[in-house]
């Protein structure tokens, strides 16, 4: 998995890039007698950043596990009726974040709204009510301006109503937000040609046009065609590289071990992709399910899961394939309207926003305890699709270098207070984080939390990272 930059770098320069046939850009150590670093740290592998953004808050008693501390996949399955006990398979890629603060404490007027935009920015509103805006952009922005300048992948699960996609923003003020996709095809035909014509399931490509599958099939040769090396890429500009007479022997020693580094680091890629099945592969992907998408896709909320399921599988196999380093996911709109057919919710048929405000309305708050046991069985049947996405990126061998990060916008539905909101977060970002842990944050801003994991995302990027005000958050540190 190579970094990704610009295709135009096709000379050795200041900005210390090599860039040879099929456009592949290798970035060199610092040379002294090249006085800018690279772009990319020697022998940084890339860190992959999920952000996936649930509405609505849980019910905070039955949600994570009593105790503090090491989680082990014993302890969490041992845990009793706690939401987070389904994910006790992926233990010891687990860190448990409870006692997190937003800027604002509370709703101004529309808590969803407002938590939604504070959610990733870890900023107060730009404004309130149901039009609230983002104050300034968020992580997923800052990390992808920091890595290589483009887009990320911005995902949707929810209905266009009331308060829609509120996660990703360019910047602050009106109109900055960015569209999401919620068809979860789209990302799919994006992506499934870098898994490789080989590794793809039966029946991946029928029905295709011919202009797609042909670029598809050209795309996935090329990447085999990388995997012999990136060096074999360069080799003519190396060559060159090393014998400009303003390289001391030290820099071609330098040179030389790096590109050795390169190489030993492929080998190792490629032998965990023997071992997991392949990092970047289709194989596993329901693909029935995204080619029924191909032709139209009108969000039902019954479907909810199947469809938030959808987008994380896909998301696996995109970082697996390099495709994005960086990607949200909001799940569920403001005021999520979904009828769950869980249990308590048989006798009452309430939707899910009226469930967590424990009445029957979208704006008064009540406490049925009927609604409050349906609120918890559907945070456990949505930690049970999300552990569908956790597997799919144990399946690609993502662990080491992915932060999957789980959220809401709020703490708890009655209150909306934005005071003790949740997180979850798999994978080590890179050996960065905590893995088996449950720590309480205590008030800790989520500025703090948030520049945490923007520097594990841009560890590679050899520049200091991306930061909300000051400070992270040294709790969730390795």
């Amino acid at each position: 998995m190579k970094p990704k930059v610009p295709s135009s770098n096709r000379t050795v320069s200041r900005r210390s890039f090599l860039t040879g046939a099929g456009a592949v850009a290798v970035g060199l150590p610092f040379l002294e007698g090249m006085p800018s670093r690279s772009a990319w740290a020697q022998d940084a592998a890339p860190v992959f950043t999920f952000f996936v953004v649930a509405q609505n808050g849980v019910v905070g008693k039955n949600f994570f596990p009593s105790s503090l501390g090491p989680i082990s996949a014993q302890s969490l399955a041992g845990a009793g009726d706690v939401a987070t006990a389904v994910l006790s398979p992926h233990a010891e890629n687990l860190l448990f974040i409870k006692g997190i603060d937003y800027p604002n404490p509370g709703p101004r007027s529309c808590g969803h709204a407002e938590g939604n935009v504070q959610t990733l920015t870890g900023l107060a509103p730009g404004s309130e009510g149901n039009k609230a805006h983002s104050a300034g952009p968020s992580a997923d922005t800052l990390i992808s301006r920091a890595l290589d300048g483009s887009d990320p992948i911005a995902l949707y699960s929810g209905a266009k109503g009331f308060i829609a996609e509120r996660i990703s923003f360019k910047a602050g003020g009106p109109g900055q937000v960015r569209p999401a996709d919620v068809n979860p095809y789209l990302l799919y035909s994006k992506v499934v040609g870098l898994a490789g014509a080989s590794s793809m399931s039966a029946g991946m490509s029928a029905g295709m046009p011919a202009g797609p599958a042909t670029a598809a099939s050209q795309v996935a040769q090329e990447i085999a065609n990388k995997r012999r090396s990136i060096n074999d890429f360069v080799r003519g500009e190396l060559k060159t590289l090393m014998g400009r007479p303003a390289l001391s022997t030290a820099d071609r020693q330098r040179l030389d071990q790096h590109f050795s580094a390169i190489r030993d680091i492929e080998v190792k890629m490629e032998e965990m992709a023997t071992t997991t099945g392949a990092v970047c592969s289709a194989e596993g992907l329901p693909v029935d399910r995204y080619e029924a998408f191909r032709s139209g896709f009108a969000f039902r909320s019954a479907q909810m899961e199947e469809y938030v399921k959808l987008h994380l599988q896909i998301t696996a196999v995109a970082f697996g394939c390099n495709y994005n380093r960086v990607a949200t996911l909001q799940w569920g709109d403001g005021t999520d309207g979904t009828k769950y057919q869980v249990p308590s919710n048989r006798g009452l048929g309430w939707t899910f926003h009226q469930l967590s405000h424990r009445i029957q309305s979208d704006s008064a708050s009540g406490n049925n305890p009927t609604a409050e046991a349906a609120h918890h069985e559907i945070d456990r049947l949505r930690m049970e699709t999300l552990l569908v996405g956790l597997d799919a990126f144990k399946a690609h061998g993502l662990e080491q270098n992915t932060q999957l990060v789980w959220t809401n916008t709020i703490a708890d539905g009655p209150s909306h207070s934005t005071r003790g909101v949740p997180m979850i977060v798999w994978g080590s970002g890179g050996d960065f984080l905590k893995q088996g842990v449950f720590l309480d944050a205590r008030g800790a801003k989520n500025a703090r939390i948030l520049n945490t994991l923007m520097a594990a995302a841009t560890q590679d990027a050899g520049a200091t990272p991306p930061a909300i005000g000051a400070g992270t958050y040294d709790d969730m540190k390795a």
